[in-house]
């Protein structure tokens, strides 16, 4: 039998947008690598039961390959789609929560935050989009995915700054009186950057899975072939013997934000979009 530690309740997802609040304008290279593309980053709000009571917000989020804008940029550089992010997401928290306090915010990264308008699927240091979330709010907790390059001195720089958690290795610790597990990056050849033979991965992951935590941020997601969802067959295996948490990963597109297994597991997929979530009402 798995227990979750401490007692803890699962987190849950009650709903999610149908229409985003919000839309970001952000330029990306074009599948194939056929020039550039002019696509907006939504932005969904969301309601869940099981947040702490010392955590107003949950911030999910994946995939912000593109830099920030459709235009020159004449009077300033071009920042990534992530850098603009945070503030125009404290701007939206401010306008609908009462009392908003951005240090009772989490945010959860799920990795791939470097983009690069030349190049599909550009690999890069996503240091600045960690850093500006870390100007805004007061938790920021993520994974590395198979396309983010941190230097050595942007990893010491998240070691040593409070409130900033990246799992740069497996495990499991408690942020904001949740237990919140990482595994970073994807399943493939181990002498490419951030990826890991799919036979250990899977035995990390069930690992992780056994310790019962609330959370867990990955960069690749198990599939829901009878949804037509795409990910990886094995991890779905694995997660489906273990008892309901809430699991938040991208790598992969899917048309919807959310999707529940049989075990009561639900899946975010923040693959090109944000969610915003907040505690729902209990009657």
């Amino acid at each position: 039998m798995h227990k979750r530690g401490g007692g803890q309740v699962p987190l849950k997802v009650i709903c999610v947008a149908k229409e985003p609040i919000e839309q970001l304008a952000y330029t990306t290279a074009s599948s194939g690598s056929q020039g550039v593309s002019y696509d907006y980053l939504p932005i969904y709000l969301g309601e869940m039961v099981g947040l702490p009571d010392e955590v107003d917000a949950m911030i999910v989020t994946s995939d912000l390959q593109g830099i920030a804008g459709h235009g020159l940029y004449e009077n300033r550089s071009p920042r990534l789609i992530g850098e603009e992010l945070p503030e125009m997401l404290v701007l939206l928290m401010e306008s609908i929560l009462p009392q908003f306090d951005p240090e009772r915010v989490v945010v959860l990264l799920c990795g791939d935050l470097f983009g690069d308008p030349a190049k599909r699927g550009s690999s890069g240091d996503p240091l600045p989009v960690w850093e500006a979330f870390h100007q805004h709010f007061g938790t920021v907790l993520g994974v590395a995915g198979n396309h983010d390059l941190f230097t050595a001195e942007g990893e010491a720089w998240l070691k040593a700054t409070s409130g900033v958690n990246l799992y740069t290795e497996p495990k499991i610790a408690t942020f904001c009186g949740m237990s919140v597990a990482g595994l970073g990056g994807v399943i493939g050849r181990a002498d490419k950057p951030n990826r890991m033979p799919e036979e250990k991965y899977l035995d990390t992951l069930q690992k992780l899975l056994h310790r019962g935590p609330q959370v867990l941020m990955l960069h690749q997601g198990p599939d829901f072939p009878g949804q037509g969802l795409p990910g990886h067959a094995g991890m779905r295996q694995r997660v489906e013997t273990v008892p309901p948490l809430l699991i938040c990963c991208g790598h992969v597109h899917w048309e919807q934000a959310i999707a529940e297994l049989e075990s009561g597991t639900q899946v975010i997929n923040a693959d090109g979009r944000v969610l915003v979530f907040t505690a729902a009402a209990i009657d």
